[in-house]
């Protein structure tokens, strides 16, 4: 089998899928799966060529472990569950995982180079914001199918292509400023609570990191906090984010004395709360990964907040989730597989072995256990896309000819 090059982008063909990908998890629906699908392939292909499983590679077998065991663990979750044929379907949903040994293996074969994924995420972000800013009203999603997860990921992006900005030339410092700026609007645009969280959190681990690797000069502390000065006052001036910490905050405040949740904040507090309620009964095992609101929603006594916790299949918390549908195996193999890597990548950016790769690794993790907080990262195509292909570009060393 041999891949041809596209003269045009000077790209052989698998590379060109490779970074395709952050281009089209934003800005085109549906598309990220159809990477995914010709990754897998292609990552199928080699290992029968070099008669060789992931899971024996010195580069993949980390990573393959890791999602296998994640994926296992939802198996096994819906087999113990008193209902296993119907979580058969969510199963189905979460192939991602299954596959994701021979993603990875696609992508490690390409042998892309990260500082082209990163222009491609720069152009993403450019693209996407444009996309979002001629669109107009409501709360900006493009291509990502929720506005929860466009936020999520351009605040991911944002800080992805500042965080070598001290090593780069003028010009590029320029372009990545611009782009960051984009970013950090159509964060605003989402209207996504969340993601403003992701963006503070974000925000503090960028100066860590550059503390740590000795970046941080009186000049440039200046410069950082000017820049956190304007995007602070802009967003202070506008209505909509207001409106949404406004209302975040009188929900928070009301539920405690609200017999009966209808908002979102509140909403989400009830499951949590219904949700541990239902760990502490059956805290093995769980009560499998279907029947997660239909538990929660025997520990809330509101006739609303109970009618619309049953209907939902996720918790809007993936840690309270999976303690309500795998149990503490389930919550442990979540949690293997957000800060085992968190781990790895903190220890080969201490080593000091390739700075940007492991910087941008460690802002992936600490964005996913944010944004985890009140979404899930398995609960929606997406974003188990999302996580599967970036997860497998950053975790395995890159390739050496």
């Amino acid at each position: 089998m041999h891949v041809k090059h596209l003269n045009i982008f000077r790209f052989n063909f698998l590379q060109f899928v490779v970074l395709s990908m952050p281009l089209l998890i934003v800005n085109v629906k549906h598309a990220s799966e159809l990477v995914i699908l010709i990754l897998t392939i292609f990552g199928v292909y080699f290992s029968i060529r070099e008669r060789k499983l992931p899971f024996f590679h010195d580069q993949l077998k980390v990573y393959s472990y890791l999602v296998l065991a994640f994926f296992l663990s939802i198996v096994m979750s819906v087999i113990l569950s008193e209902n296993p044929v119907q979580g058969i379907g969510r199963i189905g949903s979460n192939i991602h995982f299954l596959v994701a040994p021979f993603v990875a293996y696609g992508i490690y074969k390409s042998n892309v180079d990260l500082k082209h994924i990163v222009l491609a995420i720069k152009l993403s972000v450019l693209v996407g914001s444009v996309y979002a800013i001629y669109l107009g009203g409501g709360r900006a999603e493009v291509g990502s199918d929720s506005s929860t997860i466009f936020g999520f990921i351009m605040a991911f992006f944002g800080f992805l292509t500042i965080i070598d900005i001290w090593t780069q030339s003028n010009k590029e410092k320029l372009f990545s400023m611009f782009i960051f700026f984009l970013a950090m609007y159509s964060v605003l645009l989402s209207g996504t609570r969340i993601a403003f969280v992701i963006t503070i959190a974000l925000f503090f681990s960028v100066l860590f990191i550059w503390s740590t690797r000795g970046y941080l000069t009186k000049k440039r502390l200046l410069l950082i906090v000017t820049v956190l000065t304007v995007i602070t006052a802009f967003c202070m001036n506008n209505k909509s984010f207001n409106n949404r910490i406004d209302v975040a905050f009188n929900q928070f405040k009301t539920f405690s004395v609200d017999t009966d949740s209808r908002g979102s904040v509140d909403l989400r507090l009830s499951m949590w709360d219904g949700g541990l309620k239902a760990f502490k009964q059956q805290p093995i095992i769980g009560y499998g990964y279907q029947n997660t609101g239909l538990e929660a929603s025997r520990h809330v006594s509101g006739p609303n907040a109970k009618a619309f916790i049953k209907g939902q299949k996720m918790l809007h918390n993936d840690y309270v989730n999976s303690l309500v549908g795998f149990g503490i195996l389930g919550l442990s193999a979540l949690l293997a597989l957000l800060f085992f890597p968190l781990t790895l990548f903190f220890k080969r950016l201490k080593a000091d072995k390739d700075y940007t790769r492991n910087a941008i690794g460690v802002l992936f993790i600490i964005a996913l256990s944010v944004f985890a907080i009140t979404d899930s990262i398995y609960s929606h195509n997406v974003m188990r896309s999302f996580v599967v292909f970036f997860l497998g570009v950053l975790l395995p060393l890159a390739r050496k000819e």
